[in-house]
């Protein structure tokens, strides 16, 4: 249980923050996102006592804390977030890594939800492409890329454009 850690662990060890950061993944499930907020921000506080501010664990807790607001509907929150992760993601991994791809598309999602559909497109675009260099072709984060990018085209009205990418998508799928 999480008290017997805390009592043979203390409270700056990562398997706490490890812990924390689940429990709040569980009450994002479940839709009880304060529960899952102040979880995120327990695990948060530990990681960056324990690994600084420039490493991968990091990125995630600021990935899943975007996820949280976004589902909230807190856009700017969310984009801050992702901005944050994104920044870790390149100093990290370089210009053209998976979770680079991820953090872009995470950004576009809350664009289209903004209607900010250039914007949208724009980070889209971007995770396609690091997604068709680093992955497979035929990955699904590719098809989910020309998902993405089809539903923007739907919106603005261009429908051939949103046809186009949502074959791309259902051929890989």
């Amino acid at each position: 249980s999480l008290e017997m850690k805390l009592k043979y662990l203390g409270k700056l060890d990562l398997r706490i923050a490890n812990s924390y950061h689940e429990i709040g993944r569980i009450y994002d499930f479940k839709g009880q996102y304060d529960k899952a907020l102040d979880m995120y921000d327990e695990s948060l506080k530990i990681r960056l006592s324990v690994l600084g501010h420039n490493h991968p664990h990091i990125a995630k807790s600021y990935n899943n804390i975007g996820v949280t607001f976004e589902k909230q509907s807190r856009y700017d929150e969310a984009l801050s977030m992702y901005s944050k992760s994104l920044k870790i993601r390149i100093s990290v991994h370089g210009q053209n890594h998976p979770d680079i791809s991820k953090s872009y598309n995470n950004m576009g999602v809350v664009y289209e939800k903004q209607g900010k559909h250039d914007e949208a497109l724009s980070m889209y675009e971007k995770s396609l492409k690091i997604r068709l260099s680093a992955l497979n072709h035929n990955h699904p984060h590719v098809a989910q890329s020309y998902n993405n990018m089809g539903i923007v085209y739907r919106n603005q009205g261009k429908l051939e454009q949103a046809l186009s990418m949502y074959n791309k998508s259902l051929k890989i799928r």
